[in-house]
């Protein structure tokens, strides 16, 4: 929504704004242990929180199978640990230091009367910025070596992209990141205009109709076909929903794939608004 509201103000104001998604290559993968320690000390966790963690990461081994035969142990000195619950927070913990940095060295964006500043957001490893001026990708760049060097962190350039929005017209940046027409976060596809981000991110519902075409074959019950739209037809529909509201070409598009799946492609047998009312009142609560 935050993406979503800087693209839209851009829009109506014509402000030059540059929309930067950068990509870290395996991000989880190259956080380095002992700068995840002294980042946990200074964020002043106590003492023997900290020495947990080191126990959990310090002198660590791998092995590697090859044809049957063991190699020798390799010494793991980076990466938080695939399926640990703490993993996410330690992450979230090592990448905020660069998120502060860039947050308080940015002039950002400023969004209603309430005047919120806003200049960088993330979600685990994607992290999205908001370039107000050209001179500001120095700044970025010089955080961005800066982080790579504490932590073993290294940019994807090729996975890095920049949206222009606006009066945005200067394609360059320190980075070498490319400018594209569409840019997707966080499965919403962006693009410069309101217009152009709802139509490109609504325009992937049209394969649900296919979807459903393929579950035809299926010997389902009718509580059963109401079950599948609601966990798999539908499910991708509620993320996006949240955030773009859908046009009316596409609910409609939506509507005819779920009566289609619904009777198999027969004529309907019971109106659509039946089926739509709730379980106490007759109906089978599929969505409206």
């Amino acid at each position: 929504m935050t993406v979503w509201d800087a693209i839209a103000q851009s829009e109506m104001r014509h402000t030059p704004l540059c929309v930067l998604s950068l990509d870290f290559r395996e991000a989880f993968d190259r956080v380095a242990h002992q700068y995840l320690f002294t980042v946990l000390k200074a964020y002043g966790l106590h003492e023997s929180f900290v020495d947990r963690i080191r126990h959990m990461y310090q002198d660590t081994t791998s092995t590697i199978q090859i044809n049957g035969r063991i190699a020798g142990t390799i010494p793991i000195q980076c990466s938080v640990q695939q399926g640990c619950p703490l993993s996410m927070a330690l992450f979230a913990l090592c990448i905020n230091p660069l998120l502060h940095y860039l947050d308080t060295h940015l002039e950002g964006i400023c969004f209603g009367r309430t005047a919120n500043r806003m200049a960088v957001v993330a979600y685990a490893d994607d992290v999205t910025i908001f370039v107000t001026q050209r001179d500001e990708f120095r700044i970025i760049q010089d955080a961005q070596q800066c982080y790579e060097q504490a932590t073993g962190a290294r940019l994807n350039i090729q996975k890095s992209k920049a949206l222009a929005i606006g009066g945005w017209n200067d394609t360059g940046n320190d980075l070498g990141v490319d400018f594209v027409q569409n840019m997707r976060i966080l499965e919403i596809t962006f693009s410069a205009t309101i217009e152009g981000t709802t139509h490109n991110s609504w325009s992937r519902t049209a394969t649900h109709g296919s979807q459903a075409q393929q579950a035809y074959g299926r010997n389902l019950s009718i509580a059963q076909r109401i079950q599948y739209i609601h966990n798999t037809l539908l499910a991708p529909i509620w993320y996006i929903a949240q955030t773009l509201p859908p046009p009316e070409t596409y609910t409609r598009q939506l509507t005819t794939a779920v009566q289609w799946y619904l009777w198999r492609g027969a004529i309907f047998r019971v109106p659509l608004s039946t089926i739509q009312k709730p379980l106490r009142q007759g109906g089978w609560a599929l969505p409206t």
